[in-house]
């Protein structure tokens, strides 16, 4: 769950600080950015999409929701956070809401990460290394529409061995005598 409720937190980049944070009802012209996840760790496993709408007037406004599947149950969750790039490149995320009917944003372990310069694609979240494929910047300055987030490391797994699906277990396949 932890990873769950830290993706948002880091995934969805955004503009300059602002002090007062719109709402959905006062909702600013958005860039939309869409997150794939597929990541395992802390106990848990999370496979499924995050759609983030990123505030274009600079205020730093995030809005995100997710759909998919949590340790092979459906979840969908929704929430908000406020972003700050700084000028030597650093950005911070605040996640300031939280929607889920069975955990709060007070139950979290943070609600603010800072990523720094030249993290490469790769960061550490709850743990657990996370890479991330795809460029993305600030709202507005060319980042890609879709990200990817896998664990760090995985890598492929190559296949040594096909399953026999069309027999009673332990039997030979139809070319073995």
């Amino acid at each position: 769950m932890r990873i769950l409720l830290l993706l948002p937190l880091f995934l969805s980049l955004s503009g300059a600080t602002a002090q007062e944070r719109p709402t959905l009802t006062t909702l600013p012209p958005t860039e939309l950015l869409t997150i794939l996840v597929d990541v395992e760790g802390a106990g848990h496993r999370i496979t499924g999409a995050y759609v983030v709408r990123r505030a274009m007037d600079g205020n730093g406004a995030v809005w995100w929701s997710f759909r998919g599947m949590l340790d092979g149950e459906l979840e969908e969750v929704d929430g908000e956070a406020f972003e700050r790039w700084a000028i030597d490149g650093s950005l911070t995320i605040e996640l300031t809401a939280f929607n889920h009917p069975d955990f709060s944003i007070d139950q979290l372990p943070t609600k603010r990460i800072t990523l720094m310069p030249g993290w490469d694609g790769l960061m550490m979240i709850a743990g657990v290394p996370l890479a991330v494929k795809g460029e993305y910047r600030a709202p507005g300055t060319g980042g890609s529409p879709v990200l990817i987030v896998t664990n760090a490391g995985r890598g492929t797994r190559t296949m040594t061995e096909l399953p026999n699906t069309s027999g009673p277990p332990n039997a030979k396949g139809a070319f073995e005598q």
